[in-house]
């Protein structure tokens, strides 16, 4: 058998870095320069998030829009673990066998005039004067809990509600009715 790139038997990656700009040499290890970039890539990604302060990365990344035009201060970590906890304990509560996913989606407006949930056509908001770690715990389980049951269920059960509480009549009514 006949070798086309010398005796040697490295003919073949010679002719392959010859091919590709790369020259070889006898006992050189072969060196993978898209590889090297890469993990100088790479390198400069992890080192942003780590060089990166988290609120500013965790602002990035909420599952919920914030308006804070007075710039108020409030904990961007804290408000995150609420929420998912807020979902989590609904969804659990809800459904403890098979917890739904739930994700609601929101505003939360820091520097409002009133403390209140506003749910508008296009997106509810929740509203606070200043960062109230409990009251927005209250707000989110309110979304995450309308978000098990839809706007027409909801309304079904608002209407169903006042129809019983008229259709009952309590014992001490009676006995005060001639």
């Amino acid at each position: 058998m006949e070798r086309r790139h010398g005796g040697s038997g490295k003919g073949l990656a010679e002719a392959a870095g010859a091919r590709l700009g790369i020259s070889i040499r006898p006992g050189q290890r072969k060196r993978k320069p898209f590889r090297l970039v890469s993990r100088i890539i790479i390198c400069a990604v992890l080192m942003a998030f780590v060089v990166t302060p988290g609120s500013t990365v965790a602002q990035a990344a909420l599952p919920f829009e914030v308006s804070n035009p007075g710039n108020k201060k409030w904990p961007v970590d804290e408000t995150l673990r609420i929420y998912a906890s807020a979902c989590d304990l609904v969804a659990r509560t809800v459904r403890p066998e098979r917890p739904p996913h739930l994700h609601p989606t929101f505003r939360l407006v820091l520097g409002a005039k009133d403390d209140e949930v506003v749910r508008g056509s296009s997106m509810a908001e929740i509203r606070l004067k200043s960062w109230d770690a409990e009251k927005f715990a209250q707000a989110a389980v309110i979304l995450a809990a309308r978000e098990v049951l839809p706007a027409d269920d909801l309304m079904r059960i608002v209407r169903q509600s006042v129809s019983l509480a008229r259709a009952t009549v309590s014992v001490v009514d009676l006995r005060d009715k001639p």
